[in-house]
């Protein structure tokens, strides 16, 4: 026993000291508050008007057959605000898009990865265009959409957490679910999604106005959680399992020498039949008259032997 916790506790130090991960260094936080000021209204109906879009340049120009809705329609769309009027044309442009397309295409698509800090930093150069990532579903409840002429009466709104990002949520918003998929507001599911980036989209947290990135995608490409074997396969349990046989076999071992040596030790059974075989069993009379009987031979022999013994006259 002595030795087997000797090496039981080497194995342990063993597998804590080169075989455990390495602790990786946690990402950047990201502040996500909205800094703008709020507009102060010194008229109350005053109308607010935005300036006219900026168009796509550049490579955007040439890249116009991959983004997910037209250019002149993703031009519309501002970044840290809501949802907003001027936002409809290229949201269900988008829409339109990933409903004529299927998850084969977009997989075989050579999709650029990407990280919450490029989506988060880097909204206008990403808008409408495909984008790849990975990260675990935590809230996934189903939205109805506005009044449309597409025939879209609603979508799936998701916040999950990147993979590589820090502890700030990215919304995705799906059109369907793979089969099986759990929804609700506390899972924990892993997914991968390939969509288009929409917009910087604000929203109300519980201490602040924060901003998230925001993607459209057809669905998310589910990869469920295998459940762990039981017992474990670490080194340490196969010691511990290891173990727990040796004393097993230790505790039957001694077991079966304390029985061996009792049966031993244990004088054997006699047969009472067998001992008074040889023995004449009389009634009390009978042994009465055998007594009489026998002291009368005694006292003969004694008085012949006296008579014998007395010297002749």
């Amino acid at each position: 026993m002595p030795p087997a916790l000797v090496i039981l506790l080497a194995v342990g130090w063993l597998e804590r000291v080169y075989l455990q991960p390495q602790p990786v260094a946690e990402p950047p936080q990201i502040d996500t508050v909205v800094k703008m000021a709020m507009v102060t209204r010194t008229v109350e109906d005053a109308v607010t008007i935005e300036a006219d879009p900026q168009p796509f340049t550049g490579e955007f120009a040439s890249e116009a057959e991959l983004m997910g809705a037209s250019l002149s329609s993703l031009a519309k769309v501002r970044d840290d605000t809501v949802f907003r009027s001027g936002d409809d044309e290229a949201w269900f442009g988008i829409w339109q898009t990933l409903r004529s397309s299927d998850m084969p295409a977009f997989r075989k698509a050579g999709v650029r990865e990407v990280s919450f800090a490029e989506l988060f930093g880097q909204p206008r150069s990403f808008r409408g265009r495909l984008v790849r990532f990975s990260g675990t579903l935590h809230r996934l409840q189903k939205v109805e959409a506005p009044a449309n002429q597409y025939d879209i009466t609603g979508y799936w709104q998701a916040w999950m957490q990147p993979d590589d990002g820090p502890a700030s949520p990215i919304v995705v918003y799906f059109l369907q679910l793979p089969p099986g998929l759990p929804h609700g507001m506390k899972i924990n599911e892993p997914v991968e999604v390939i969509g288009y980036f929409f917009k910087r989209w604000a929203y109300e947290a519980t201490d602040a106005i924060r901003t998230a990135p925001l993607v459209m995608a057809l669905e998310p490409i589910w990869k469920p959680l295998k459940p762990a074997p039981p017992g474990g396969t670490s080194i340490g349990g196969y010691a511990l399992v290891t173990m727990g046989l040796l004393v097993a076999i230790t505790l039957l071992g001694i077991r079966y020498a304390n029985g061996t040596a009792r049966v031993r030790s244990t004088p054997s059974a006699v047969d009472l039949s067998a001992t008074l075989s040889n023995i004449e069993l009389f009634s009390p009379g009978e042994a009465l008259r055998q007594l009489t009987a026998l002291e009368k031979e005694t006292d003969a022999k004694a008085a012949h032997t006296h008579l014998n013994e007395r010297p002749p006259t």
